[in-house]
């Protein structure tokens, strides 16, 4: 039986999506499937992202059906928005970050070690299990919205970094597999497919809007990595063509530390206060943060945004404590701190440790974005001068806030 549909799956760090486009229509039209998910206990309501959060229940919360899912009852973990809400109230019992830890190398990734730094009472999974729970979750979803046309008869494309090394993709298909997606899956590189999606988008435009000899920067900046990428316009039969020019390093540096920066930064107003953290308060303020920057960095986002963990003592009023932090000083804190002016001569710094090892991944020493694309730049000239790309196209959720496209 022909497939029916091309399925594309794209695994990110702090949101996954599903879409599809059936391939028997004149001009095919890629949509996004709308994903069920649990967005509180025992309540499941639809998404277009599905948060690559895994949260990991204690006994009192596996009965009742609280983690009940259409497709699965009686399930001790949950994916998605509700577990992306524990991870600020439980960090001790949330997995995020999955897919950073499919390529490091200093662990084993098919060993349970997940959550970083859990308590010993607390069960773990490894970062392949984390990846394919999530997804399960997709293919469920297909499965439950598409019953006539069985996943493993579709074309189906997951996406990865292009500077995902072997072992890194060999992992990431390994989870997809055990997941129930077909084995002849089809890896396709991030930037390669914000360059497809550019293309559909442009139609035969794009032959005008671009020259021979043009050098296209994809800049693709998501939650856990940044993938700098140089595609060259050529000329074949005739014809305009695109030909991948340069790839950049695996750059463990994106939202997540800009998350985990701006947590430093709150965590002195916390101190200001007389509030000291503890290591899990400290996790917690982490995922409270990622809120708050979303939210504020949001083309219509609010002037400030509250802050909040919960206590650790009877001191605390209510069980929380938090502090209010202002849009402006923010997006100050991280445009500079995350893409400061540089030279195109500069180098991001080797020699330091990042401060933020403390989640078990290793961060790049340099947070400053803008200094390895300058360094990836003069790597790739000619004649002692960096390239110039005469194109950037942007991509990664960290560019949806328009004050970080527009530095």
């Amino acid at each position: 039986m022909d497939a029916e549909f091309v399925i594309g799956i794209d695994l990110g760090t702090t949101n996954s999506v599903l879409s599809h486009a059936r391939l028997d229509a004149d001009e095919p039209r890629v949509e996004l499937l709308p994903v069920p998910q649990l967005v509180d206990a025992a309540t499941v309501e639809s998404r277009d992202e599905l948060p690559s959060f895994l949260y990991l229940a204690d006994s009192h919360q596996m009965g009742g059906g609280a983690l009940d899912l259409p497709w699965n009852s009686g399930a001790d973990f949950a994916v998605g928005h509700f577990a992306r809400r524990q991870a600020a109230e439980a960090p001790h019992r949330t997995v995020a970050a999955a897919k950073s830890w499919l390529c490091h190398h200093g662990v084993d990734r098919r060993q349970p070690i997940l959550p970083w730094g859990a308590p010993d009472e607390v069960r773990k999974v490894s970062p392949v299990t984390a990846a394919r729970r999530y997804l399960e979750h997709l293919a469920a979803v297909w499965r439950l919205a598409r019953p006539e046309a069985p996943v493993e008869r579709q074309i189906v494309v997951l996406t990865v970094p292009a500077s995902f090394d072997a072992s890194a993709r060999e992992l990431s298909r390994e989870a997809a597999v055990a997941a129930g997606w077909p084995e002849d899956l089809i890896l396709l590189e991030e930037p390669q497919a914000a360059v497809y999606s550019w293309l559909a988008e442009a139609g035969e435009a794009w032959r005008k809007r671009l020259s021979l000899g043009d050098t296209l920067l994809v800049c693709d900046v998501g939650g856990g990595t940044t993938d700098l990428t140089l595609v060259e316009v050529s000329e074949e039969g005739g014809e305009l063509s695109l030909r991948r020019k340069a790839v950049g390093d695996h750059l463990l540096v994106g939202g997540d530390n800009m998350d985990l920066a701006l947590a430093h930064f709150v965590a002195g107003r916390f101190a200001e206060k007389g509030v000291t953290l503890d290591p899990w308060q400290s996790v917690a303020l982490w995922h409270s943060c990622r809120d708050a920057k979303e939210a504020l960095l949001a083309d219509t986002g609010p002037e400030t945004h509250a802050v909040t963990v919960l206590g650790r003592g009877s001191r605390v009023i209510g069980g929380t404590v938090s502090v209010e932090i202002a849009r402006e000083e923010v997006s100050r804190f991280l445009v500079e701190g995350f893409f400061p002016q540089c030279k195109a001569t500069d180098q991001p710094a080797r020699n330091s440790q990042s401060g933020f090892r403390e989640l078990g991944l290793p961060f790049e020493a340099d947070a400053a974005i803008t200094r390895h694309l300058a360094a990836f730049l003069q790597s790739h000239g000619s004649e002692g001068r960096p390239a110039r790309p005469s194109h950037v196209l942007f991509n990664g959720g960290v560019f949806k806030a328009e004050l970080l496209r527009a530095r």
